[in-house]
């Protein structure tokens, strides 16, 4: 949707009408990953705060409305780092040159595949132009990402972070947080005593469990039941909980997911692929910096006795923000 035509600024969205939802989920790009990783380890030793990272963004203007999440995100702390005086505009620039230089690499043309004869079993042989191709798309990183590599480069140097903070956060995002809440889920299907301490208390039942959610923000829990269906989002902008999630979807963080669902939760839902049946009631739950929510899906039909391993097996994301619904479960 064209910018211009929003009622409303970037944040606070909810209400407003918007398009259809592409519930497609694009994943991330390592420039995108990265970003991510800086960001949260930069946050990580309070210098910076997700509310002043917002402020900054909306700072933007019409450029806002120009740039991708993780774009917009990194060039807030960027702006921010500046502001608090953690490096100053000439550092950065000199920093900005150096990592732009590590990618000036000479562009060399590939073989002429008919200049190319060799034998296989004694036998002269050529190859078709598809046999050679680039070994990665497009023409490089984009713009941010020497902003993000800069960053990062001036932080290290100056002791405020390390490139370990970045990786591990890096690898936990890719390898450990997006299965923990799936392991708090078949907990609680298989556990009733933990399923209502979950139920009552979120955050020290999953604590009990080991998973250290490395966040202030507080875990509500709610259960999926044959009277309400419970649907997560965040107006303000993608607020979710990532340590225990893994890094919110790409549909997450649009601003027609985000504007529509407060509204017409069943519309979106359907869009989604899930009919939820007139006499069940809908409730949506708008996240914020201080609060998270964690939806716990009804256990399926006859998988009494499973273990569960077998049970994650039939959990995904999309359950545990009520975008989905598991198998023989409406």
């Amino acid at each position: 949707m064209p910018h211009d035509s929003l009622k409303m600024g970037p944040h606070d969205v909810g209400g407003e009408s918007s398009q259809t939802i592409d519930t497609h989920d694009h994943g991330m790009t390592y420039w995108e990953k990265f970003s991510n990783g800086l960001r949260m380890a930069v946050s990580s030793t309070g210098i910076i705060k997700l509310d002043e990272l917002r402020l900054v963004a909306e700072g933007f203007g019409e450029a806002y409305f120009e740039m991708e999440y993780f774009q917009r995100n990194g060039l807030a702390l960027v702006a921010l780092c500046k502001k608090k005086s953690l490096f100053s505009e000439k550092e950065f620039q000199l920093e900005l040159d150096n990592q732009k230089k590590n990618f000036k690499i000479p562009i060399i043309d590939l073989p002429n595949p008919k200049e190319l004869v060799h034998l296989h079993d004694g036998v002269a042989h050529t190859h078709k132009g598809a046999d050679f191709q680039e070994d990665e798309f497009g023409e490089g990183p984009p713009d941010f990402y020497f902003d993000m590599l800069a960053t990062a480069a001036i932080l290290k140097n100056k002791k405020i972070i390390s490139q370990s903070d970045i990786q591990s956060r890096i690898e936990k995002f890719d390898s450990v947080f997006p299965f923990r809440g799936i392991s708090v889920v078949t907990k609680a299907w298989v556990d009733a005593d933990f399923r209502e301490r979950l139920l009552r208390d979120a955050k020290s039942a999953i604590k009990d469990m080991g998973i250290d959610l490395e966040s202030f923000a507080d875990i509500i829990c709610f259960a999926q039941s044959e009277e309400t269906h419970h649907i997560v989002v965040c107006t303000l902008c993608s607020c979710y909980p990532r340590t225990l999630l893994g890094m919110p979807p790409s549909w997450y963080k649009s601003r027609s997911y985000r504007s529509r669902v407060v509204h017409e939760p069943r519309a979106v839902l359907e869009e989604f692929g899930i009919i939820i049946p007139a006499s069940r009631e809908v409730k949506v739950h708008d996240s914020n910096a201080d609060m998270r929510y964690l939806i716990l899906p009804q256990r399926p039909e006859g998988t009494n006795g499973w273990s569960e391993e077998a049970l994650s097996k039939l959990i995904s994301r999309d359950h545990l923000v009520g975008v989905g619904v598991p198998d023989n479960v409406i």
